[in-house]
């Protein structure tokens, strides 16, 4: 990321990063992070916060809400646990999630659902 604000390894910040342009965590933060663009959060680094960005790229630790308006990327060898809210998120296989997942879904137009899949327990 070209031009991104850096929090260094062996940084914290405890309470909320605002602004705009990208970000990069190799520390930790406490807290909220709210940027109008990327986050790029390294592999040894922690977020415990509240997250909204355009776009998140996951090779850390992330605690807590995590809501991307374009899109998230939870890398090999990253763990969040939480919520991943963004209309795309792609899991690499190698990493740890255990978050409630939130993503948009728009069916074709007409589609109607068979009853039994309304209702499961249906007999």
């Amino acid at each position: 990321m070209d031009n991104a604000t850096v929090i260094s390894p062996g940084m914290v910040v405890d309470g909320t990063v605002r602004g705009k342009g990208p970000l990069v965590v190799q520390g930790r933060v406490d807290g909220r992070v709210q940027l109008d663009g990327d986050l790029r959060v390294a592999p040894k680094a922690t977020l415990e916060a509240e997250i909204e960005v355009d776009v998140a790229e996951v090779k850390g630790l992330v605690k807590g809400g995590l809501k991307a308006r374009q899109s998230v990327s939870l890398d090999a060898g990253s763990q969040v646990e939480g919520s991943v809210d963004a209309p795309r998120v792609e899991i690499d296989p190698q990493a740890r999630v255990k978050a409630r997942l939130v993503m948009p879904l728009n069916l074709p137009r007409g589609l109607k659902v068979p009853s039994a899949a309304r209702d499961p327990w249906a007999t």
